[in-house]
């Protein structure tokens, strides 16, 4: 379509309105309308691999700026309006494949795609926890991805040792992560009520899934206890006295006296590994 610019606010209403499409603030469907943030985004990206995995296009404003970057696009989108608006954008680049289905429900195998490739998606605030576990979980994984979050949720999960929380945890387990640009409701239509970041998550595996569920079933009680000193959330997740939680820890080389936010990754492992959740698992 000559002259598709679906950066700008009144193409993206105009296009939602052919192809019946309503936002539905359930889905979290609001489309980036900000052709500076759009580049930015497209800019930060490593030159290689071209193979994008885009999640989540809607209709398309980051599509077309990857399209023409020159990058291969290969999205997943929910909507089957979405995904018939996008026949806009083939007929300038055919090569564009988009697959009608849930994100959550397909890898790179179903998806036929052949690594290395990257992600690049604008994610639904609803799901965003399913999401990036799926994502960093598939199989082969992904040379890194790049996600627009909810910028406190963003913020969670890059926080710095010492402000972790449950949820940096997780995926600190998975994958590193750095909040790389910050996005604010007027770049999207509809608004948002919040703002949006744009992080980069590079999967490390320093855990078998196996491992990293019990370390998380092992830490969600420890965290439970946040506020207190850690010998009291080991007490609480292995039904033991502070004290013999406090010896565990010094075992561990972990000092008792610190809060569960203040331990790193490497710790957190050592402290699994001590209280024998799955042994076999951590090496």
């Amino acid at each position: 379509m000559r002259g598709l610019d679906l950066c700008r606010e009144s193409t993206t209403r105009a296009v939602a309105r052919r192809f019946g499409l309503s936002p539905e603030r359930g889905r979290g469907q609001s489309f980036l309308v900000d052709r500076q943030v759009r580049d930015a985004i497209v800019a930060s990206l490593p030159a290689l691999p071209p193979l994008v995995l885009e999640i989540g296009p809607g209709l398309g404003s980051l599509t077309q700026g990857l399209l023409e970057a020159g990058r291969t696009v290969v999205g997943v989108e929910v909507d089957h309006r979405a995904v018939v608006a996008l026949g806009l954008l083939r007929v300038r680049h055919p090569e564009l494949r988009v697959v009608e289905e849930s994100a959550l429900r397909v890898g790179p195998a179903e998806l036929g795609l052949s690594p290395p490739y990257i992600v690049v998606g604008n994610l639904p605030y609803s799901i965003t926890g399913a999401l990036l576990g799926h994502l960093l979980d598939m199989e082969p994984a992904p040379l890194s991805c790049h996600v627009l979050l909810q910028r406190e949720v963003a913020l969670r999960l890059a926080a710095p040792v010492g402000r972790w929380s449950l949820a940096t945890l997780a995926v600190q387990l998975a994958a590193s992560c750095e909040v790389r640009l910050q996005v604010g409701p007027e770049s999207f239509w509809p608004r948002p009520k919040v703002s949006s970041a744009l992080v980069k998550l590079v999967p490390r595996r320093a855990l078998e899934r196996r491992a990293r569920e019990a370390l998380m079933q092992l830490a969600r009680p420890i965290f439970q206890q946040r506020r207190k000193q850690l010998r009291h959330g080991v007490a609480l997740a292995m039904g033991v006295s502070p004290q013999r939680a406090g010896r565990l820890l010094e075992m561990a080389q972990i000092d008792p006296a610190q809060r569960p936010g203040a331990i790193d990754l490497e710790q957190w492992v050592r402290l699994a590994t001590v209280l024998g959740e799955g042994e076999g698992d951590w090496q």
